[in-house]
């Protein structure tokens, strides 16, 4: 990275991101966090008590806010003004040190590839090492397909998606535009759907439907998505899935929801918009999860949730009562001790 402070508000100033440029104009070299700020380093500023260590630090240039911004007294740094710093952090390295992924040592196109000749690969496209992919399978402008990954027939892959390593993309599925899908991801694979006889034999139930992913969606690395019995499991616009999280078949995930590492959500479970579950959240199937609702602390969700909040522990139960409740459960050892004491005394008492 080498570019002046003064190119980088140019660059942001229309988005909204920057909307405020002062002191003088600095060359960026490195973007760090601001512990660790030096010369030529620009850091993203958003609390006060960073402000220290940059100040005394040779810092080039300084995101942060209009507030914090107004404090700041320096004549060798540039101020970049953002409303929401971590917003501006965002796209500020995704543009200036993200990975570029069309940058590879393989070429465009790897020779070992194995593309079906039913298939048109855009001009823009980067297909890796050992990648598959099957009969009519449709990719959009720019997508990046990483090594040994396999996109089987029918799939459709969007325009600007990134798959990683070592994914598999099962047939049928839909993958939006400008999504993300990290290593050993699997989107796709049967469902768990067995019938059993009086024998406790199991019988394999067909899984035919098959997934949709929205635009925007990033899935964590080794996830799994079950594709649907009949129709689809749905994963929709800007959700995020962590890694090692199991959706099954003919869930719904509807716009912003984020699952955190280590999720399990059952058959047919259904969250709404903006919902967090956060790490090793299990959902039982046929369960409704509201818009705006955040799953804490392992939750476990038996049952469907009528009220939007902040729900804990299993079964899952709101907030505040479980706080009550766990800080009892820490002091379970006195209260059994006072208890049997108050027993021995009513004993005694029963006996005069």
């Amino acid at each position: 990275m080498d570019i002046l402070s003064s190119e980088i508000y140019q660059d942001f100033k229309q988005t909204g991101l920057i909307i405020a440029y002062s002191g003088v104009d600095t060359r960026v070299t490195g973007i760090v966090p601001a512990e660790s700020a030096g010369q030529g380093d620009l850091v993203f500023v958003e609390h006060e008590k960073y402000l220290p260590a940059v100040l005394g630090s040779g810092v080039a240039a300084i995101v942060t806010t209009k507030a914090i911004a107004e404090k700041i007294e320096l004549d060798n740094a540039a101020i970049l003004v953002a409303p929401n710093v971590r917003m501006a952090m965002a796209y500020i390295r995704q543009k200036y040190v993200d990975r570029d992924v069309y940058d590879t040592e393989w070429g465009r196109i790897h020779a070992t590839a194995v593309i079906h000749e039913s298939v048109l690969v855009p001009e823009d496209a980067v297909i890796g090492p050992g990648v598959v992919i099957g009969r009519n399978v449709q990719l959009g402008s720019a997508v990046v397909i990483m090594a040994n990954s396999v996109i089987e027939f029918d799939a459709m892959i969007g325009a600007r998606t990134v798959i990683y390593p070592s994914c598999v993309v099962s047939y049928d599925c839909q993958i939006g535009a400008d999504c993300i899908l990290k290593a050993g991801c699997v989107i796709g694979s049967d469902g768990q759907g067995f019938a059993q006889d009086e024998h406790f034999h199991h019988h394999r139930i067909p899984q035919t439907g098959r997934v949709i992913i929205g635009n925007k969606v990033v899935i964590g690395s080794v996830t799994t998505i079950d594709r649907a019995t009949y129709t689809a499991t749905r994963v929709h616009d800007g959700s995020i899935v962590d890694a090692q999280c199991h959706l099954a078949h003919n869930v719904i995930i509807e716009e912003d929801c984020i699952l955190v590492a280590q999720t399990g959500i059952a058959g047919s479970s259904h969250f709404g918009k903006r919902v967090i579950a956060s790490g090793q959240t299990g959902v039982l199937d046929h369960v409704h999860v509201p818009d705006d609702t955040v799953l804490l602390h392992r939750a476990g969700v038996h049952s469907s949730i009528k009220e939007s909040g902040i729900y804990a522990y299993g079964p899952a139960q709101p907030f505040k009562k479980y706080t009550k409740n766990i800080a009892i459960f820490q002091r379970l050892g006195e209260v059994w001790a006072r208890l049997k004491k108050l027993e021995k005394q009513v004993a005694e008492l029963a006996k005069k």
